[in-house]
């Protein structure tokens, strides 16, 4: 299906599952819930309880997931590149993807960019956010730390290629890096303007 413009110049925040997406980060951005999008991708539905969008990538995600997700939040708009079987299992939307560089800016498909916190910003993108504010965006290993929760379990740990994960960001659209602020400590997204998460969100919050 295309992908719905469903908030139309409105500020996201999203979160990936680095190490640095701490509970603090998350309890300081919930007085916001109601000023930005939220938009987790993968196990990040376990620890930000007040997303309005979610994104997992695959079928292993999804059969290890599913259940617990539609548990904890029956409503949540959920996202996948999964089969269509699993999608209508757990009541996900499925979207295509294709391997091209930058974001797709065809609402018919997202673009891989080899990373699921990519893809959550390409379909934010093209849901109509005009302002991307990263957290837990660490794309590498902090303290030992792949994931805020350490690793994924048996049967879904995957090697991850961090380096081709960077590439992928740097090359998005010089006009659309403009729009992302990356509020991810000991982050290896330095493409993207650095900036104080909380500053970011009072800044948004008054619009």
């Amino acid at each position: 299906m295309k992908i719905p413009i469903k908030y139309r110049n409105k500020p996201f925040v999203l979160f990936a599952t680095g190490p640095s997406l701490t509970e603090e980060v998350v309890e300081s951005i919930r007085p916001y819930k109601d000023k930005f999008i939220m938009l987790g991708c993968n196990d990040s539905y376990e620890r930000v309880d007040y997303l309005h969008e979610h994104y997992a990538c695959d079928d292993k995600w999804w059969r290890h997931h599913g259940e617990a997700v539609r548990k904890l939040r029956p409503e949540l708009s959920c996202w996948s590149q999964a089969g269509q079987d699993l999608c209508d299992q757990y009541g996900v939307t499925h979207i295509p993807g294709k391997h091209k560089e930058g974001l797709s800016l065809d609402s018919n498909y997202i673009h891989y960019g080899s990373n699921s916190g990519f893809q959550s910003l390409n379909l934010a993108f093209l849901m109509g956010g005009n302002r991307f504010i990263l957290v837990g965006y660490n794309m590498k290993q902090v303290a030992g730390l792949t994931h805020y929760f350490g690793d994924h379990p048996k049967g879904l740990k995957v090697t991850s290629p961090y380096a081709q994960f960077v590439s992928a960001y740097t090359n998005i659209q010089p006009k659309i890096k403009d729009l992302i602020i990356n509020c991810t400590p000991d982050s290896a997204l330095t493409m993207f303007k650095a900036a104080d998460l909380e500053k970011e969100l009072k800044k948004d919050g008054r619009e």
